[in-house]
């Protein structure tokens, strides 16, 4: 199992959505009904994972996600992949999409278009809610079949400046030990809304806030949904993301390693 421990290539592995802003109270994510949102893109040479988020008032529904690339010589875009999710109820949903396209892998940097469309069942099939969206993304240098992600958001904002990393590690010892998955970078008052790509399938994964500036920059364990039951996700490529925020942040416990690069000297 290959663990990729390179922070400037895991940047390049994920797309970072911020949201403006304002004030610490303001909702992160709104979800207007029957309407969906890209909520975070990881374009890869050989799989795309969009995440996307909304909202229906109908009982059953699905989404269906395709890729393409630009062919010059046809002048037009090519479907690489298009996926529809299984069916789902009505209220808020956010669903991970991977479109594998592993049989015909696109170059480093090549520019993906990424279309997205709501549909709900009417009795005699599927008819669409709303217009799609349609946005674009360069795929990176990185072959990600095999792999999985994890979408990441916090409910609130970063209280200063700092680094968010995405671990996998055992034990309840808060301190940020064990594989680096990835490394983003957030700023004070934003939050983050981010999806990780080219994490091995089934590690439970762990998020940390490193703060760069201030009198405590202890690094701190930010815990998932399912805390206290449990610190992280249960497992890389779920379909639950990994929900938390700064304020219910765990203080890591000394020593800290030694070698690692985000911690404060």
């Amino acid at each position: 199992m290959q663990i990729l421990t390179s922070a400037a290539t895991l940047i390049a592995m994920l797309i970072l959505t911020i949201a403006p802003a304002t004030n610490n109270s303001a909702p992160i994510v709104s979800s207007p009904a029957n309407q969906v949102g890209i909520y975070s893109i990881a374009a890869c040479r050989d799989t795309t994972t969009v995440t996307v988020s909304g909202s229906s008032s109908y009982a059953t529904n699905r989404v269906v996600a395709s890729v393409a690339y630009w062919n010059s010589d046809k002048d037009k875009y090519i479907v690489l992949q298009q996926v529809t999710t299984p069916n789902f109820g009505s209220g808020n949903f956010w669903i991970p999409i991977v479109l594998d396209y592993h049989t015909q892998p696109v170059d480093a940097g090549t520019t993906l278009q990424i279309v997205v469309q709501l549909q709900r069942s009417t009795g005699s099939g599927f008819t669409n809610l709303g217009d799609g969206l349609t946005t674009y993304a360069t795929a990176a240098d990185r072959y990600c079949l095999n792999q999985c992600s994890v979408s990441i958001s916090t409910s609130d904002r970063a209280p200063v400046n700092g680094v968010i990393t995405l671990r996998s590690h055992f034990g309840s010892w808060f301190r940020p030990e064990g594989w680096l998955h990835g490394v983003t970078y957030v700023n004070a008052g934003q939050p983050v809304q981010v999806t990780f790509a080219d994490v091995a399938c089934n590690a439970r994964v762990r998020v940390w806030f490193y703060p760069a500036s201030g009198t405590n920059r202890t690094p701190r364990m930010l815990p998932s949904q399912q805390w206290p039951g449990e610190y992280g996700t249960p497992a890389a490529g779920s379909t639950a993301p990994y929900a938390t925020s700064f304020a219910k942040g765990l203080p890591a416990t000394m020593p800290l390693e030694s070698d690692d690069p985000y911690a404060p000297h």
